[in-house]
């Protein structure tokens, strides 16, 4: 089994069996996160191109709620959770939300068919460096998906919010 399945299929594995964090622990998030408001982690700032090439820079979403999520295009879990993603997006995207979706894919092509495949319309990046993808290495990625919940300011308040408790936390920050 290659090491990308493997995490992939642990991933899928742990999601069926953890339980939902609310936020991450301060040692999961990378380098050093700034600690500030009553716990919650400041998530580390990167860029990273989208499918045109144009540099697309994590602080710049501050000011609405943003889901920071981690995924590829060989990832079967990722690939289950992405209409999960497109309804979070359609109901939320009007109530400053969004996504950023990180690819650690290597294959251009086969990143760019899923996208449109599963009508992924929120920002797209990658480095196109697989499991060295600098933001996945910077955020300590070792399994997909992954995702981080950022405030306005750019604080973790959630972490591997999937189905359910992605919609209700949603829900709860940004109204039904």
């Amino acid at each position: 089994m290659t090491t990308s399945v493997l995490a992939c299929a642990t991933s899928l594995l742990l999601a069926v069996s953890a339980p939902t964090q609310p936020a991450p622990s301060a040692s999961r998030l990378p380098s050093a996160p700034t600690p500030s408001r009553a716990g919650q982690s400041l998530a580390p700032d990167f860029r990273q191109a989208n499918p045109q090439g144009k540099l697309v820079q994590l602080s710049a979403l501050r000011g609405q709620y943003v889901l920071l999520d981690f995924w590829a295009s060989w990832c079967p879990p990722c690939r289950a959770e992405n209409p999960v993603l497109v309804q979070a997006y359609q109901r939320y995207k009007g109530k400053k939300f969004t996504i950023l979706s990180v690819s650690l894919d290597h294959n251009r092509a086969a990143w760019l068919k899923a996208v449109q495949a599963d009508g992924l319309t929120w920002p797209q990046v990658s480095d196109l460096k697989g499991w060295d993808n600098a933001a996945a290495v910077r955020y300590h990625i070792e399994a997909l998906p992954q995702n981080y919940l950022l405030d306005p300011t750019g604080h973790v308040v959630g972490q591997n919010l999937r189905g359910a408790a992605l919609e209700q936390r949603l829900a709860q920050l940004l109204g039904s």
